[in-house]
């Protein structure tokens, strides 16, 4: 029986605590005041995301934060999962980053082939750059009018049958 309680306990202390990160949320989204430690564990999330959204390997930033901050391995393993959820996964916004990175520098070719003067040239990359973006993706609207114009189905009776079973399929929903 007291083992159970003991695994319990371990299985309760291995899990992160979302409502731990509440107030760090909090400090992003209603600019809500830290204290002074919640000032340096937000330091600690940033700097093991932002190892990790420059392409290092999650080894390289655990040992990072193991000899910047003399903290255990499974300390370090808890800060990076919570930066994470703080932040959001690295693989999502890494894709994103390297889209704009591409279109960024797409723009600048084209600065260079219009600065010597190859308007050609610079008004290709200025289209790659804006594909790149979807500026010239068409706009998705919840409503298509395609689906107004087609001919709803109508069908007339008589019998009164048919008019009794309606009202009784709608009482009962």
């Amino acid at each position: 029986m007291a083992k159970t309680t003991a695994l319990q306990r371990m299985k309760k202390a291995l899990k992160i605590d979302e409502h731990k990160l509440d107030k760090f949320l909090a400090y992003y989204y209603e600019n809500a005041a830290l204290s002074d430690d919640d000032l340096k564990m937000l330091e600690k999330y940033r700097k093991a995301w932002s190892f990790l959204s420059l392409g290092r390997t999650y080894d390289m930033a655990l040992a990072m934060l193991m000899k910047d901050y003399k903290i255990q391995e499974r300390q370090a393993r808890y800060i990076i999962s919570e930066a994470s959820y703080l932040f959001g996964h690295v693989q999502t916004i890494d894709k994103q980053a390297k889209k704009m990175a591409s279109a960024n520098y797409f723009r600048l070719l084209s600065n260079i082939a219009r600065s010597n003067g190859d308007i050609e040239a610079a008004s290709r990359a200025w289209e790659r750059a804006d594909k790149l973006e979807g500026l010239h993706d068409e706009d998705k609207i919840g409503l298509n009018p395609d689906d107004f114009l087609r001919a709803a189905k109508f069908i007339f009776t008589d019998n009164v049958n048919v008019l009794i079973q309606q009202q009784k399929r709608a009482d009962d929903e």
